[in-house]
């Protein structure tokens, strides 16, 4: 009976030492049916990291105690580039729901750009990115989340090659749609308080105010016919 217990003990740590060491190389096939460009993976599926040509790194590290309730806490790290990086908890429980907290990042408009190549970037800025949430319910990225919440902090605006001080940007998205608005900070070149909504048909409206401060800021509103009190509807194209 002694022997048969230390045996089932020894099957048990065997088992326990092969999950915890598992290589990261044995989440590729689960990767690959969302991921469609080449990435390599080190570490193990705990503590692990991802390479390839489109980022730097991409890390995680599982909180194991999480696992007792019932849950998966994993941290990840985000490097794009020296410019581009995101700090982030996700959290997904048994019936599929996952929740990512970005809990701080940067990315600047020139890194996005190439998402919206038909929608020329008129400002160029660094957007850091505060406690924001997204969440998914059913279907898991890379498809779009059902819900997001959050605040966007524009820093360091450039248009034209004036400064336009900083912005933030609180919004929600839920069921397909945004809503949020825009304001400018007490140092900001440009006063702005503008409501911003996007549809789920993909209907853009943008509606408020805008003054900017500068005579060389007003000269430049000035020529390009820039409305100063602003209420736009555009049909956009993803």
């Amino acid at each position: 009976m002694r022997i048969r217990r230390i045996w089932i003990i020894l099957i048990i740590s065997l088992a326990c030492f092969l999950v915890i060491n598992a290589p990261a190389k044995i989440l590729t096939p689960y990767l690959k049916s969302s991921i469609n460009f080449p990435f390599t993976l080190n570490g193990s599926i705990w503590n692990g990291s991802m390479q390839s040509k489109y980022f730097d790194i991409v890390s995680w590290k599982v909180n194991t105690t999480s696992l007792l309730l019932a849950k998966v806490s994993t941290e990840i790290q985000v490097e794009i580039d020296n410019l581009n990086k995101i700090n982030a908890e996700a959290n997904i429980n048994p019936f599929g729901k996952l929740k990512i907290n970005i809990t701080s990042g940067s990315l600047t408009t020139q890194y996005l750009q190439q998402f919206l190549p038909n929608i020329p970037f008129l400002l160029s800025s660094t957007i850091n990115l505060n406690q924001t949430i997204l969440q998914w319910s059913s279907q898991l990225p890379p498809n779009l989340p059902t819900e997001a919440e959050g605040k966007l902090v524009i820093k360091r605006a450039n248009f034209l090659g004036e400064n336009l001080g900083d912005y933030s940007f609180n919004f929600t998205y839920t069921g397909r749609s945004l809503d949020g608005e825009l304001a400018s900070s007490e140092s900001s070149n440009v006063d702005a308080l503008l409501k911003v909504a996007l549809s789920n048909k993909n209907l853009l409206t943008i509606k408020g105010s805008i003054l900017p401060k500068s005579e060389s800021l007003k000269s430049i509103f000035d020529e390009l016919n820039v409305d100063l009190s602003p209420n736009i509807r555009l049909n956009l194209s993803f």
